[in-house]
């Protein structure tokens, strides 16, 4: 997983659909449903705004079919698997546990992978991915004050980290309706990753919700 992997409302959307609930049918559990995928920490999936799935996506009916698809799926049991004897042989396995996290985060298991991001920042209190993502997974379970205050734990120890930034703009102005928070917040993304292509979106989306404010 890389920290570049960042997708935006629309912006590969299908893709990360597509993987995600393929992967949460190989976990055996039901995967949110998303629209949009804005704002992964460490190169997983990311947050949801909610709502149906896009036009064209996957059904109800099932995951993916197909070769790929069955082995993805053979892939990520053998991965869970391998893990989980990994962590119950030596429980302060940070590695193993931080990626059992992001698989349960990507299948939309926010609570499982909570509850292994928080055994990460037990053995690792300043890592800083880990506990952004553990931000997003609270968010997504509808808990915003804990995720907001998850990102600023995350931006005192690293205030460069503009995923961090990025997820407490989101938060602030979708969930909070705080468009001067999100406006400060989108601001340090601008200055630290000027590239970022979805900035003019949020941008209009913070005029937007200062306008009907």
């Amino acid at each position: 997983m890389t920290k570049d992997q960042v997708r935006f409302l629309l912006s590969g959307i299908l893709f990360g659909f597509l993987v995600g609930y393929t992967i949460a049918y190989a976990l055996r559990e039901p995967r949110v449903k998303q629209t949009a995928a804005p704002v992964p920490a460490a190169g997983n999936m990311g947050m949801s705004l909610g709502g149906a799935a896009p036009a064209g996506g996957p059904s109800s009916e099932g995951p993916p079919r197909g070769p790929e698809a069955e082995k993805m799926m053979a892939r990520v049991f053998e991965e869970v698997a391998a893990l989980k004897r990994a962590v119950e042989k030596n429980p302060k396995d940070s590695q193993a546990l931080n990626r059992l996290a992001n698989i349960y985060q990507d299948a939309g298991k926010f609570d499982q992978a909570v509850e292994f991001y928080g055994k990460v920042l037990l053995l690792q209190p300043k890592a800083v991915d880990a506990r952004t993502d553990m931000g997003i997974c609270l968010r997504e379970m509808g808990k915003s004050d804990e995720a907001i205050k998850q990102f600023r734990t995350s931006l005192q120890l690293d205030p460069k980290h503009w995923q961090t930034w990025l997820n407490l703009g989101v938060v602030s102005l979708f969930d909070k309706n705080d468009p001067a928070t999100a406006a400060e917040a989108f601001g340090k993304v601008e200055e630290l990753n000027p590239a970022f292509k979805d900035l003019p979106l949020l941008k209009e989306a913070v005029r937007k919700a200062r306008q009907s404010g």
